[in-house]
């Protein structure tokens, strides 16, 4: 149920005794114009409580400042005979121990009387109070909003964009190459390109719900995400763990639910989980309260479950340590190996880093690349970079001979830790695409 769905309820919880509603990141344009018509429909006054204006009717603000403190508010709000009531931002969570039995008084109380607290994002609702109120989660976009979605000007489309995900643990990324400047990768890309019917073509072709790249550190997997949603022209949410945990508790899954929504109003998207291993395994969650676990929970919930036309790309360099249910059917449409390029794609990769450093003829360099036996994409752009360095040192242009030099100076990844790479490639034998 969207907020616009929600707020259409709010008659029928006022006939049903509900007296306390929690509005999580909600439009305030839409969440003023519903109490106001609530509280016209009903003939009861209308209330409105900030910690700048304290509490106030619309339009007269005399004697807000005696009550801009939470205490006060609440134990007004609690005598109150009638009204409805809108408190802005109002920190739920981390009310004291009377504002929270206040809260609790009001939710029970038969009067007619709605407080509707408008909730920063990250401050749920006291566990104690879950059964006595309703909460609307998200919130449709203003007119404002909805209008710079629609607009031909790209920068207020971005606007809008960034504004829809301003909120914890999400991340609108900017990708700056699609997938010409991505070398190898080519049955991924194939697939990629398959998929991407759903995006023209009628309803009955699905929407990709996950795709997950595993593999060697460096191969590009982040590269290609990035590449996707750039080729797809969709946004790209990256979704931050550490940036979801929170100090209260149940404030970590609150702010994971509000991100998950936030992304669906952006849909169709791309949402990204870099390095998904570093949220997922059980042993991050070792002293945490629970709380990984949880989101975890949550997450996998929403994978199997979400009709929205968002596609999760997960990338990780290690799944040994990941929960069984990450398996199961219907998260991901398919699982990719990125391991090292091999000669077709180290020439490729090697040509991109080439023209990033302003060379423009590459015949020189031709075969230099498939000779870069053990080089991920990571270990190649260094390569050129060291060789830059070196062009610079001898005031020379970079030349096949210096780059032949910058080579015995790299040692890959790959030659320093091969049982890794030969670790993962046997993990990922028979369960996994190549790439």
């Amino acid at each position: 149920m969207n907020q616009e769905d929600a707020f259409r309820e709010w008659d029928r919880w006022w006939d049903e005794g509900v007296r306390l509603i929690e509005v999580v990141n909600g439009d305030e344009a839409v969440v003023r114009r519903q109490a106001r018509n609530l509280a016209e429909r009903r003939d009861v006054p209308l209330w409105e409580w900030s910690a700048v204006t304290g509490l106030v009717r619309p339009g007269d603000a005399i004697g807000g400042h005696l009550t801009r403190d939470p205490d006060t508010f609440l134990e007004r709000a609690w005598t109150a005979s009638e009204g409805v009531i809108v408190a802005w931002d109002l920190a739920l969570e981390a009310l004291s121990p009377f504002a929270r039995r206040a809260l609790k008084e009001i939710a029970r109380r038969d009067t007619p009387v709605m407080l509707i607290a408008s909730a920063p994002v990250g401050y749920p609702l006291p566990p104690s109070l879950k059964h006595d109120s309703l909460t609307v989660v998200g919130g449709e976009p203003g007119r404002k909003m909805r209008d710079w979605q629609s607009s031909a000007d790209p920068r207020l489309r971005r606007l809008a964009q960034r504004q829809a995900v301003d909120v914890a643990g999400l991340e609108l990324i900017d990708p700056k190459r699609d997938w010409r400047r991505v070398g190898g990768l080519r049955q991924l890309k194939a697939w990629a390109d398959r998929r991407a019917l759903a995006l023209s073509r009628p309803t009955y072709l699905p929407f990709p719900r996950g795709v997950l790249l595993y593999g060697v550190p460096g191969t590009g997997k982040s590269l290609a995400v990035e590449a996707w949603a750039k080729s797809w022209e969709l946004p790209l949410l990256r979704l931050n763990w550490g940036g979801l945990l929170g100090r209260y508790v149940g404030q970590s899954e609150s702010q994971l639910t509000v991100a998950l929504s936030a992304a669906e109003h952006l849909a169709p998207a791309i949402l990204w989980v870099d390095e998904i291993e570093k949220g997922l395994a059980p042993g991050h969650a070792q002293d945490d309260g629970g709380v990984s676990q949880r989101l975890v929970g949550y997450l996998l919930a929403w994978m199997q479950d979400h009709d929205a036309p968002i596609m999760l790309a997960a990338t990780a360099n290690d799944l040994s340590d990941l929960p069984p249910e990450f398996w199961r059917p219907g998260r991901f449409d398919a699982l990719f190996f990125v391991d090292l390029p091999d000669a077709q794609a180290r020439e490729e990769i090697l040509q991109i880093h080439l023209a990033n450093q302003g060379v423009s003829d590459m015949a020189p360099f031709q075969g230099i690349g498939a000779r870069l036996k053990d080089f991920s994409g990571a270990d190649i752009e260094a390569l050129v970079v060291e060789a830059k360095f070196l062009a610079e040192e001898d005031g020379q242009p970079l030349s096949p001979g210096i780059l032949e030099k910058a080579i015995g100076q790299v040692i890959p990844w790959a030659r320093t830790l091969p049982e890794e790479v030969q670790r993962r490639r046997d993990w990922a034998k028979g369960r996994m695409h190549l790439a």
